[in-house]
C-alpha cells in the first residue's frame, strides 16, 4: 500500500492483494518505522458507522475510512476509486483518494500483484 500526501491530500493506491485483504478483513494498515519507538502507521479501514470517506489522524496513526456499502463495491467488482472530501471546519477542506494500483505502461513494474492496466491493450 502506498500512501501520498501532498497538501491538502491523502492518496491510497492499494495492489490486487491489498484489495483482497482489505475486502476478507475489511483493515489494512502498514507501519513506517523512523527509529527506536518512532513510527507512523497508516491504513484503510471499512465502517458500518461511516457516512462518508473520512480521514482520521490520530498521534502517529493515519486512518482513512469507508463507508461499509462504498468499502465493499470497491473491494468486490472493477470500481478503480473512492474519493470524497473531509471539510476541515476553516473553510479548507482535505481532499481523500482511496484507488487500485495499475502496472505503468512504461519502466519495469516491480509489483507483480499491480492491476492490469486499462491502457495496455491500446498500447500493445
Amino acid at each position: 500500500m502506498k500512501l501520498r500526501i501532498h497538501g491538502n491530500s491523502i492518496r491510497l493506491r492499494l495492489n490486487r492483494r491489498e484489495v483482497a485483504q482489505f475486502a476478507g478483513t475489511g483493515q489494512i494498515a502498514e507501519t513506517v518505522e523512523f527509529g527506536p519507538d518512532q513510527q507512523l502507521r497508516y491504513g484503510l479501514e471499512s465502517s458500518p458507522d461511516a457516512a462518508r470517506v473520512e480521514a482520521r489522524f490520530s498521534g502517529a496513526d493515519i486512518m482513512i475510512v469507508l463507508p461499509a456499502n462504498a468499502a465493499r463495491e470497491w473491494g468486490e467488482t472493477e470500481r478503480v476509486a473512492v474519493q470524497g472530501d473531509q471539510a476541515l471546519g476553516t473553510g479548507k477542506s482535505l481532499a481523500i483518494l482511496v484507488e487500485k494500483e495499475f502496472r505503468r505502461l512504461h519502466g519495469a513494474t516491480l509489483d507483480p500483484e499491480l492491476y492490469p492496466n486499462p491502457l495496455e491493450a491500446r498500447t500493445g
